[in-house]
């Protein structure tokens, strides 16, 4: 069949685990697959021109993109969120009446800032995917076929990192995450501050940039900040013993947020430790692959443990391999996306 991918962006995160790791394996299978990314991407601008003209020039893009779809006629296209981050349908609509099935992917809380337009998207869709159950709560009384997909990694390109086995070498507590949810390291910060006085350790902060922890006092903290990159994340990676995944738990917002940064700790076998909330809490039940931590003493208390017990880190990475694998893989979850886009599901 052909599968034509509308997504927000190359760099993305959203659309970097939820769809360009998909398209390889769909090929292989025998299917012909179109990415029409959003450039620049649905967030961003190019400084060089301004935000009114990088505007003009996505719009263009987009435009482009739909002449594109009109020659190739896809089977189906999949929609990340929209065509652009705004209330705007009238391009969504147009690539609706150019293909017989629309599949629309929902991974946040993208209908808190746009309520018409998600339920209209909705409502023109064949078939909605969502990334956790609070997103399928919303979604179902509209009364569309829905199928949860989490967010996911492929495994061929996440491999276990390997165990240092000397006592000597300094524990390395990692972050990594987009600029503006570089915000949340505030709900661990004092822990972080606290574990500074008692133990050695160093913060590895993986981010675009670092302009927001100006914000955040992480006063004492020995602080390690490495700009992200597709290219180089992996390898920062395997440089943790522990991931941190902090969030607010009185945001409407985080409790649809996808564990995205969870799930790349777990595939890796970095023991982590996260805030309960929203899809966080269903992965973290039981403190079986992470610890959850839900105030300042838990958060201290379980990364002083963390930090202390090598054998405990290994146990809880070593778990979370094996959720992954089981339930947060690409591999996994390839044979059910290619049913819903070929309208086979049942």
């Amino acid at each position: 069949m052909k599968f034509g991918f509308i997504t927000l962006g190359a760099n993305v995160p959203s659309t970097r685990f939820r769809f360009l790791p998909y398209l390889e394996p769909l090929q292989k299978c025998g299917h012909r697959c179109q990415l029409w990314n959003s450039y620049p991407p649905v967030y961003d601008y190019f400084p060089t021109i301004g935000w009114r003209l990088s505007s003009a020039l996505k719009t263009s893009v987009r435009w482009w993109q739909y002449q594109q779809a009109r020659w190739s006629r896809p089977d189906t296209i999949y929609l990340e969120r929209g065509c652009f981050h705004d209330a705007s349908v009238w391009l969504d609509d147009r690539f609706r009446k150019l293909t017989p099935r629309l599949v629309l992917d929902v991974d946040d809380g993208v209908f808190l800032n746009f309520p018409d337009k998600i339920k209209h998207l909705i409502e023109i869709s064949d078939h909605v995917v969502v990334s956790n159950q609070n997103i399928y709560r919303y979604a179902k009384p509209f009364g569309k076929p829905i199928t949860e997909i989490p967010t996911c990694v492929s495994l061929q390109r996440y491999s276990m990192r390997t165990f240092s086995e000397s006592e000597s070498r300094k524990v390395v507590v990692g972050w990594i995450g987009t600029a503006p949810n570089l915000r949340y390291l505030a709900q661990c910060a004092r822990a972080l501050r606290r574990l500074a006085q008692e133990r050695e350790f160093e913060l590895l902060i993986i981010a675009p940039n670092r302009e927001p922890l100006k914000e955040i006092d992480l006063s004492g903290v020995s602080i390690r900040f490495e700009p992200w990159s597709p290219q180089t994340e992996i390898g920062f990676l395997h440089e943790m013993d522990i991931g941190i995944m902090p969030l607010a738990d009185d945001q409407e917002w985080t409790k649809y947020k996808a564990a995205t940064k969870l799930v790349q700790y777990l595939a890796l076998g970095i023991a982590a430790v996260a805030s309960p909330v929203g899809v966080n809490a269903d992965i973290l039940a039981g403190n079986r692959v992470g610890l959850a931590a839900a105030n300042d003493d838990e958060w201290f208390e379980h990364l002083r443990t963390l930090v202390d017990d090598v054998g405990l880190r290994r146990r809880l990475g070593e778990a979370g391999r094996e959720l992954v694998e089981a339930r947060y893989c690409i591999e996994a979850n390839l044979p059910i996306l290619e049913k819903v886009l070929c309208g086979t599901t049942k």
